[in-house]
């Protein structure tokens, strides 16, 4: 249904604006488009050489990557992972470069400088984790990668609201979830992103990712156990905020 409500402006213009009833589709795009992104609650932690980082509090949720979709910042929209009504849930289903996407988006409308944390900032932040020890069943070198292969302990793989798996004492919340996150480091070494074949990303197990790949989960992790998803999220300099 569409209802009309006619104003009388200054000088006696008439100015028409259309309501539309069923959900005021106009006005709830408006007031979303100014609501505070997810990435911009971040919680201040510690990583190696004392330097101070801002992290995300939570992973990047599905409804900020749908603003950078419809602001035209991010080229691809994957499905959401679930349907919850106003609880928000992380993006999942993005590779390395949907996430550069994101990142070039969520900078030009910041005074933040977002990225990626590198994996090694990635393990600082998830100190607390519990790492349990596991049977090696190799001790060749060159099987490293699957030397604990099939030891993990299973996951659910429904995607949950974000915050549900808890935070750590640093106050960063759902590392040790069913999500893992993509970090800056490179499998292969020290080489420029167009070069890298697959990242690092963290979890509760290693794991490297090729590039390309949205769905870990269906055999695209390029070395390691497969996570049940990827997703990300994101961390600025505190130095650069002072500066």
């Amino acid at each position: 249904m569409v209802g009309h409500l006619r104003i009388l402006a200054c000088g006696g213009a008439v100015i028409l604006i259309s309501l539309i009833l069923a959900g005021c589709s106009p006005i709830k795009t408006a007031l979303e488009s100014r609501r505070p992104l997810s990435i911009e609650q971040t919680v201040t932690v510690e990583v190696a050489g004392r330097r101070l980082l801002q992290a995300g509090e939570f992973e990047v949720t599905w409804q900020d990557w749908k603003r950078c979709h419809d602001a035209g910042g991010c080229s691809y929209l994957p499905l959401p992972a679930r349907i919850d009504g106003g609880k928000t849930f992380p993006v999942v289903g993005v590779n390395r470069l949907d996430v550069d996407e994101f990142i070039a988006w969520a900078n030009k409308r910041s005074h933040r400088r977002y990225r990626l944390p590198t994996a090694t900032e990635w393990e600082a932040i998830a100190a607390e984790l519990p790492k349990p020890e596991k049977k090696k069943l190799f001790d060749d070198p060159r099987l490293a990668w699957a030397a604990d292969y099939g030891q993990m302990e299973a996951l659910p793989t429904r995607v949950k609201p974000s915050g549900d798996f808890g935070a750590l004492s640093n106050g960063v919340k759902d590392l040790g979830g069913n999500v893992w996150e993509w970090t800056s480091s490179c499998a292969t070494g020290d080489v420029s992103d167009d070069r890298c074949p697959a990242y690092v990303a963290g979890g509760l197990h290693a794991a490297v990712i090729s590039v390309f790949i949205r769905d870990p989960a269906t055999g695209g992790c390029a070395a390691g156990v497969p996570p049940p998803h990827v997703g990300f999220r994101l961390v600025s300099d505190v130095e650069d905020l002072l500066s």
